[in-house]
């Protein structure tokens, strides 16, 4: 069995390699510094074609594989691991979108996030249960055509230099299904929307943490 990198392999990590090593690395220590990393990176990263990896071609993405992505995230954390890590988390929102979404959500979002003129973070973990998908206490009640987000999430990875969200709630209560991995949904939030509707974002040193009182949100 041959386990070596195809010829087209070898060249996507050697482009994100070169780009970091050129683009990123003599400026990593300023950026950790700083505690950020300049917006205008994440465009000029998705002109390589790496806003969109698991998207389809359709919506501008560049359709590629785990194996693929996985290069482009490891040859730019080379330069700075904080680049790769959250472009990988960029690039599962966009999966997600892209795999789940309704056909308008996809036509709606998914060229921004691939051009990455939108940034998109992924709000799972909450106090006391982590990234336990099953344990989440964050609701989101129904009311008419739209739901009622409640709850808390911390420890978002750049969430305060993100546009959107994948933000997972409890739709169904508890004591109303057979299992506790039942009765999730998904909801494409807008940050900048939500925090006009009284979403708080709060640091919790290293990292920053959401609040929803009671955000009214359509359905994704």
């Amino acid at each position: 069995m041959d386990f070596a990198l195809t010829e087209e392999q070898q060249a996507i990590f050697d482009m994100a390699r070169d780009f970091g090593a050129e683009h990123i690395a003599p400026h990593s220590r300023d950026w950790e510094r700083a505690g950020t990393i300049p917006k205008d990176l994440w465009p000029r990263i998705a002109q390589l074609g790496f806003g969109g990896l698991y998207v389809s071609e359709d919506f501008g993405g560049s359709g590629l594989t785990r194996l693929d992505a996985t290069l482009v995230f490891e040859a730019l954390a080379m330069a700075d691991p904080a680049v790769g890590a959250f472009l990988s988390i960029h690039n599962m929102c966009g999966g997600m979108i892209d795999k789940f979404g309704k056909p308008e959500d996809k036509e709606r979002w998914l060229p921004d996030l691939c051009s990455m003129a939108k940034v998109f973070s992924y709000c799972l973990t909450e106090p006391g249960s982590g990234s336990d998908a099953a344990a989440l206490r964050t609701r989101a009640d129904k009311k008419g055509d739209r739901y009622v987000i409640n709850g808390q999430k911390v420890w978002i990875s750049r969430i305060q230099h993100s546009d959107l969200m994948i933000l997972l709630a409890r739709t169904t209560p508890l004591d109303q299904v057979r299992k506790k991995s039942e009765g999730m949904s998904i909801f494409l939030v807008d940050i900048e929307e939500a925090q006009q509707k009284g979403m708080t974002v709060k640091p919790t040193e290293p990292l920053f943490k959401a609040t929803f009182p009671k955000i009214d949100w359509a359905e994704m």
